[in-house]
C-alpha cells in the first residue's frame, strides 16, 4: 500500500484514495497515490502539464486498476467498508459525444454501479453518478450541465445517506441536487475492486470489467469518506485550478 505521494495532498482524515499527476507520482505505468497506487494496463498516454500531469486514455482497451482497495458488504465483508458520506473530485477533459447509450464512456472512477458506486461522464458529457444504497437500487443520476469541450474541469459528487442528498458540481459551483425519501450507505451489495477508465465487475483485483472504455485524460481524483460543504468543494477547484492554467 502507497501512503505518501509528493506534493499537493490535501490532509484529511476521511482521504481514502487520492492520485495527483505531478511528475513525481508517475513510475513508469504505475500513478502512485496516496493510500493506494493505480496500474495503468495497454499504456495509456502520461504528459506532464506544469505542476500537473494527466493520462490519455483511448477509448478501446486502456484502463487503469486500484491495487489492494476494495468496498462492499457481501459474502463477508470488505477490507474498506462502505460509503455512509462519499466526495470524489475528478479533474478531467473530453470531448467525447454521442447518441450512443449514456454508459457509454466509462468511467472516471468505478465500482460497479450495482454493487457500490460509479462516477462518469455520459455520452453526450453530463456529470454522471450512480451506486447501490439499498432502498435507492442502482440510481443513475445526470446533471443538465455538460462539460465535453475539450477543456480541463473538475467534477464533483457529493452523496450523503444521512441528508438523503446527492449533488453535483462542475468547477467549484453546485449544479444540480438530488434528494430521496430514504437513503442508506453506498456498497449495499458485493464487494467490488475499482477501475479507472472502465467499468467494475470485479470480485478481485483486476478481474471483471464492463469493456466500456473512457475517451479522455484524466489528472487528478480524491475520493473521501464524507460530504463536503459547498465552501470545500470550491476550495478544490480554488487550490488547483492554476496548475491547469485556468
Amino acid at each position: 500500500m502507497a501512503t505518501h505521494i509528493s506534493n499537493f495532498v490535501d490532509k484529511s482524515e476521511d482521504l481514502e484514495f487520492l492520485i495527483d499527476g505531478n511528475v513525481n507520482n508517475i513510475d513508469g505505468q504505475t500513478w502512485k497515490g496516496a493510500n493506494f497506487d493505480v496500474v495503468m494496463v495497454n499504456s495509456p498516454t502520461y504528459t506532464q502539464l506544469n505542476t500537473i500531469g494527466y493520462w490519455t486514455f483511448n477509448g478501446s482497451n486502456q484502463y487503469g486498476y486500484i491495487k489492494e482497495c476494495n468496498y462492499g458488504v457481501s459474502p463477508t465483508g470488505s477490507d474498506h467498508g462502505v460509503f455512509y458520506e462519499l466526495t470524489c473530485h475528478v479533474w478531467a477533459n473530453t470531448t467525447y459525444n454521442t447518441t450512443a447509450s449514456w454508459s457509454s464512456n466509462w468511467a472516471w472512477i468505478d465500482y460497479d454501479r450495482s454493487e457500490v458506486f460509479n462516477m462518469f461522464p455520459t455520452a453526450s458529457g453530463q456529470i454522471g453518478f450512480a451506486g447501490k444504497d439499498g432502498y435507492n437500487d442502482y440510481f443513475d443520476r445526470f446533471t443538465t450541465v455538460t462539460m465535453n469541450d475539450g477543456n480541463w474541469h473538475l467534477c464533483t459528487c457529493v452523496y450523503s445517506s444521512y441528508a438523503k442528498s446527492l449533488k453535483t458540481y462542475l468547477d467549484g459551483d453546485l449544479v444540480q441536487t438530488w434528494t430521496f425519501a430514504n437513503a442508506g450507505y453506498l456498497g449495499n451489495r458485493s464487494r467490488r475492486w475499482g477501475f479507472i477508465g472502465d467499468g467494475s465487475e470485479a470480485g478481485s483485483e483486476n478481474s471483471s470489467r464492463n469493456g466500456i472504455y473512457y475517451d479522455g485524460k484524466i489528472a487528478r481524483i480524491v475520493l473521501l469518506k464524507a460530504a463536503h460543504t459547498d465552501a470545500q468543494v470550491a476550495d478544490e477547484w480554488r487550490k488547483h485550478k492554476g496548475r491547469f492554467g485556468l
